[in-house]
């Protein structure tokens, strides 16, 4: 699967199999050889068993050659054996790749979805139901396809033993195959398809009520609720319980009839090549049919049986995995149309009846009319809760809006607009700073930024210090999400990243807090010298002298 589809498309069990054609080729093939070898073994086997003990009984067993049959069937013992050891192994090999596949696509989705409703792929249930869809889905080559393959040839090797033998039993066996291979699987599925789907649900849905019960646990218990809830959870239980129960019966009868299908099989083979002498009262094989074969024959087919009593259970596992492909289909959307319109260095920033707003809730700031002009640093303050954060996450084009944007006296859509977010540097309250060394962390913000760059950029923060302490200076592994720091380094980090960058347009959202005024002194110097924006929109409940000197908007 190439790159752009990984991204793109849908998800589908065909382009999963040939995301890695080679890597799945292989396990097939040695699946192939270990299947194969196990029918033989079973056939070779009651030959050699049987043409001893003829041998014996007719006298001539000095003569009897029982080492190349035995050799044979010693071969095909770790032909077997080993093969189904290299399946395993290759196989969890091509599903290791397979998992990367589907965690990148599941990121991709991600990544492309609105930054305003990311949200909702962050709850707890959707990510415990992408590990249980993803777990599913990865089965599928193991359970439902490769069974499929290693049954088909095993009638196909055992129609060719048959063949060779009477070629009238390939009508009987071509009988067999029908129903072992589509048949039988076709009817269970028919019979459970359902209870399949509303189970793979239903254990997702009973999986995220029982998880929530332990943050819910305490107040149900003092509201007296407990038992009411309860009550549902028995009842998801209940209803899991006879899914499973369905889904079962389901099992065993297609167990039965793949057994059943086997004894008519061996029943009409040998009926086929037999005679009943009425004379004698006795009866036999058919002239130039040799017993030895025959049992050999029949023991062959004992061995396929094996091979296909998985295929009633793949049913299961083909549902499984539709139900987790179109569950994670559900994330994927069409790439959003952005708008291509190229646009000039801002001068002029202009808000008509704007007004940021979150989509999970539809709260966010009072309807403003504002103007930044080139040149200019702008303090937005007012009380907690008054949505500066969200006035200014509009501004960013990271949340939702109402209103109209112009840039330099041109409208423009800004949310998610790359051709303006490329002109601005946007520092939110809770900056993410990544698993990295610290060098990589200030990358981010100019990949081509020499040690000299990023030592002097962490002195325009204050870290620079901080930094030259540490044993191993900018190349420090930060812990993931930046936990290893202190709240104030954590957004100097991020806003030392930011300056690199260079922007015109600076956002920042509180980034003096926690810190003390030598600190800020230090950010606002170089905020107003070395690294200054050509435009500057603060939040902040923290006075400064950027603050002193900018222009003020209460809201």
């Amino acid at each position: 699967m190439s790159n752009h589809a990984t991204k793109t498309a849908k998800l589908s069990l065909k382009s999963l199999l040939l995301a890695n054609p080679l890597g799945f080729a292989v396990p097939v093939l040695v699946g192939i050889i270990a299947s194969l070898a196990g029918v033989a073994l079973l056939g070779v086997s009651g030959w050699f068993i049987s043409a001893a003990g003829l041998a014996s009984a007719m006298g001539s067993a000095l003569v009897f050659n029982y080492l190349t049959p035995g050799a044979i069937v010693r071969g095909l013992a770790i032909f077997r054996t080993a093969g189904r050891y290299g399946e395993q192994v290759t196989a969890h090999n091509h599903l290791l790749g397979l998992l990367r596949t589907l965690r990148l696509w599941v990121w991709d989705q991600r990544v492309a979805k609105d930054s305003a409703n990311l949200h909702e792929q962050s709850r707890g249930d959707l990510l415990q139901r992408l590990v249980s869809d993803l777990d599913q889905i990865i089965r599928w080559p193991l359970v439902v396809f490769l069974p499929w393959i290693y049954a088909l040839l095993a009638y196909a090797a055992v129609a060719i033993l048959a063949y060779f033998i009477l070629p009238v039993l390939l009508w009987p066996l071509a009988f067999a195959a029908i129903f072992h291979v589509f048949v039988v699987p076709y009817v269970c599925g028919r019979f459970a398809s359902h209870a399949v789907h509303v189970g793979q649900i239903l254990g997702v849905h009973r999986r995220s009520r029982f998880v929530s019960l332990f943050s819910a646990l305490i107040t149900l218990t003092i509201r007296g609720h407990w038992d009411d809830y309860a009550q549902r959870l028995e009842q998801l239980d209940e209803r899991q319980r006879r899914t499973e129960i369905h889904i079962q019966q389901a099992v065993s009868l297609g167990r039965l009839l793949a057994y059943c299908v086997t004894i008519i099989l061996l029943a009409s083979s040998f009926y086929l090549a037999g005679s009943f002498d009425s004379a004698t009262g006795h009866w036999a094989l058919l002239e130039g049919v040799q017993g030895t074969w025959m049992v050999g024959f029949a023991l062959s087919i004992l061995a396929v049986n094996e091979l296909v009593l998985p295929l009633v259970q793949s049913f299961v596992a083909q549902g499984q995995s539709q139900v987790g492909l179109r569950r994670l289909n559900q994330l994927h959307q069409d790439a959003q149309s952005s708008s291509e319109q190229p646009i000039k260095k801002i001068e002029q920033l202009f808000f008509k009846t704007w007004r940021g707003y979150h989509a999970s809730s539809g709260m966010g700031s009072p309807t403003v009319n504002m103007t930044i002009n080139h040149g200019e640093f702008v303090w937005i303050r007012g009380i907690s809760g008054s949505g500066k954060s969200t006035l200014l996450a509009s501004i960013a084009g990271d949340c939702l809006s109402s209103g109209e944007a112009f840039i330099n006296d041109e409208k423009y859509p800004i949310y998610s607009n790359p051709m303006y977010q490329a002109q601005l540097s946007y520092l939110p309250q809770t900056p993410y700073i990544f698993q990295q060394s610290i060098a990589a962390n200030l990358h981010l913000g100019n990949p081509n930024a020499t040690d000299e760059q990023l030592w002097g950029v962490l002195e325009a923060v204050a870290l620079a210090d901080w930094a030259r302490s540490l044993p191993n200076g900018l190349e420090t592994l930060l812990s993931p999400q930046g936990r290893n720091l202190s709240g104030g380094q954590r957004k100097r980090l991020a806003l030392a990243r930011l300056l690199l960058r260079q922007a015109p347009v600076l956002l920042l959202d509180e980034p003096f807090d926690g810190l003390d005024k030598a600190t800020i002194e230090t950010i606002c110097h170089s905020l107003q010298n070395d690294y200054k924006p050509d435009i500057l929109v603060l939040v902040s409940h923290v006075g400064s002298r950027i603050g002193d000197n900018a222009r003020v908007i209460e809201l």
